[in-house]
């Protein structure tokens, strides 16, 4: 029995969602959380994919389950807020887990062992599961500290997660180079995140991925990340667009974690990588979706 609390946010990936509970059942969590958005207004084959969704999570073991079922379709932004909300309401820590999320069994002792270990230190604020640079390039200690949050599957506190605000609207007694500049990137990439905020402000674009970078940066925390890939993401593997796909690894073992903790330092050498493979290129992206969902109603 797994004791660590776990939130799954899910919407109508039904094939994902089996995958996902499929490894649930091998963990046997004691406590689990599941936020589920509800299908577009009129879209008859959403709600069956919605409602099918729904009826994957049915665990059979002896688990303390609560659910959260959104009265409107509320999309990936504002229903990972409420989702996020709902299960600090209640929890003090736990991990984070998207329907598109497949996560390697070690995924979940590695954060279990580090919401131990770093619970009172507030300079870490996220635990990512996620790891897609290059084999060479990975360090020698089991994870290192970072600047960026790897999101398909983390764990993180309420107390870090507290004051999360889509709409940052604290960015406007803010000045951004302030809190871009605490972690020390070359000019180039300060200036790619300023500009970056600036068209995410003004057109109050809900991409929760860069509200929660800056949530994150405001409070002036790292992130861990894995020495190996411990989640999956399946839109990675069946993205059409080769630039995406690439990003796909296969998860790897970890345990036991190496005994030698890192230096408590942000490696800048690492975040380098992690900016050109998948930030740098990432931002189009996430605006071309946001477009299909916001201004064509595609949600995605």
């Amino acid at each position: 029995m797994f004791d660590v609390p776990i939130l799954v946010i899910a919407y109508h990936r039904v094939t994902e969602a089996h995958n996902l509970f499929a490894v649930l059942q091998k963990l046997q969590p004691s406590k689990l959380y599941v936020a589920f958005d509800a299908a577009i207004p009129q879209d008859r084959h959403d709600y069956r994919m919605c409602l099918k969704t729904r009826c994957v999570f049915m665990p059979e073991w002896e688990v303390n389950m609560e659910t959260l079922l959104s009265k409107e379709h509320l999309g990936k932004s504002r229903m990972f807020q409420q989702a996020m909300n709902w299960f600090f309401e209640n929890e003090e820590e736990g991990i984070i887990l998207c329907d598109d999320s497949l996560p390697h069994l070690d995924f979940f002792p590695f954060c279990q062992e580090l919401l131990n270990k770093y619970r009172d230190n507030k300079q870490i604020v996220h635990i990512g599961g996620t790891n897609f640079l290059k084999h060479e390039q990975k360090p020698y200690n089991s994870y290192f500290f970072s600047a960026y949050p790897m999101l398909w599957g983390f764990a993180t506190w309420k107390d870090r997660w507290e004051g999360f605000d889509l709409k940052m609207r604290e960015l406007q007694d803010l000045n951004i180079d302030d809190f871009i500049n605490q972690y020390d990137f070359k000019q180039r990439v300060r200036n790619f995140w300023n500009r970056r905020y600036r068209i995410v402000q003004k057109d109050q674009i809900d991409i929760w991925e860069y509200q929660y970078i800056f949530h994150l940066w405001k409070l002036g925390g790292l992130c861990i990340i894995p020495n190996v890939n411990l989640v999956e993401n399946s839109s990675f593997r069946n993205n059409k667009r080769k630039k995406i796909k690439k990003l796909h690894k296969d998860t790897q073992s970890i345990l036991p974690l190496d005994s030698t903790t890192p230096a408590f330092v942000q490696d800048r050498k690492m975040d380098k990588f992690i900016f050109r493979r998948y930030y740098k290129r990432d931002f189009l992206t996430l605006l071309f979706q946001w477009f299909h969902q916001n201004v064509l109603g595609n949600e995605q």
